[in-house]
């Protein structure tokens, strides 16, 4: 395992004052909770060709700047519309779309504490899509894990990092660990093993993190493993860990809100429509020093459809925005 420093842009900017119905209503009653959305935004790639993106957004014929520019509106406009504290967007071709989303949010509003003013993104090198986070609050302290095996019978395929990143929240840290684990493209079953090495380094740099009883984070993204795919444990106690990341010495418990605590899904509703049912493949985990509340995919905007199916983005109309949903929580900090 290799660890490297993240290319970082602290991006100050002006975003709109405008407000929309809040969702996070426990935000009025205490100011350590945050808000936090995880989306995978499908394949954003800009309008450069440089030859990394996949093949239909290199074909001019179905990909140009105007369509590139109305799907970055209607990205903004969802940015704008759940107005999460903090954002985690997947699916990000480079930095580049990172600078024009936030160039979409500047000169339209006054009050610095309603603007993302800060920003990171990464991807490896290898791959042709990456993670990019927005806040409202610093961040600091940012690393990438990357996952280097030469342990299997096969050549390690393309595996995105694992970005943390230190969001500092009136006074109190929390880490925000950012995934997007390899696809079941190729089989579920032969591309699971990636995943494991994946879950193997969440547990083992989370676990070499904690300090004091406090360590407060949250892990999201899209893990592209079902809620129950994961380990899972009930003890029928509202809000307890229920979710197990095997790590190389020692597994590391987390809070799963996609479950109630009798092991029932918590929403009838997924983040991922795939042949004709809804998965739970996107996550926002959390440790035992935080509380997650409010929690559930968003649905009440044109960026979902008929019976809450995600409006994917299709190339050859221009229409639509992703074939996730967004999902989102409160975060509360003990």
């Amino acid at each position: 395992m290799r660890k490297r420093l993240l290319l970082y842009l602290s991006i100050v900017c002006t975003l709109s004052a405008c407000s929309s119905p809040s969702f996070f209503e426990e935000k009025s009653k205490d100011s350590s909770v945050v808000s936090v959305m995880t989306w995978n935004t499908q394949t954003f790639f800009d309008a450069e060709i440089e030859g990394s993106e996949y093949a239909d957004y290199q074909n001019l014929a179905k990909w140009s700047k105007d369509k590139y520019l109305t799907r970055l509106g209607r990205l903004c406009e969802v940015m704008d519309e759940i107005d999460a504290d903090i954002v985690v967007l997947e699916e990000i071709e480079n930095v580049a779309v990172v600078q024009d989303i936030a160039n979409q949010f500047a000169g339209r509003a006054w009050d610095k504490s309603k603007n993302w003013n800060y920003a990171c993104f990464v991807k490896d090198s290898s791959s042709a899509i990456g993670c990019g986070v927005f806040s409202k609050f610093e961040l600091k302290d940012m690393k990438v894990h990357s996952l280097c095996i030469q342990s299997q019978n096969e050549v390690q395929p393309s595996v995105r990092p694992l970005l943390e990143v230190t969001v500092k929240v009136l006074g109190k840290d929390l880490v925000v660990y950012v995934n997007h684990w390899k696809s079941k493209v190729g089989g579920e079953i032969a591309s699971e093993i990636w995943r494991d090495w994946q879950e193997l380094v969440v547990a083992d740099t989370i676990n070499s993190s904690y300090e004091t009883e406090d360590y407060s984070c949250v892990v999201c993204g899209d893990f592209n493993r079902d809620a129950d795919e994961f380990v899972c444990v009930f003890d029928g106690t509202q809000k307890s860990v229920n979710t197990v990341f095997r790590g190389t010495e020692m597994n590391l418990n987390l809070y799963s809100p996609w479950f109630l605590e009798n092991g029932e899904f918590s929403t009838e509703i997924g983040s991922y429509f795939y042949e004709k049912s809804w998965e739970r493949i996107d996550h926002i985990f959390g440790n035992r020093a935080v509380n997650i509340s409010a929690f559930g995919p968003r649905t009440n905007g044109s960026w979902s459809g008929e019976n809450n199916i995600p409006n994917s983005y299709k190339l050859y109309s221009g229409e639509g925005y992703s074939d996730h949903l967004p999902l989102v929580c409160a975060v509360s900090l003990r």
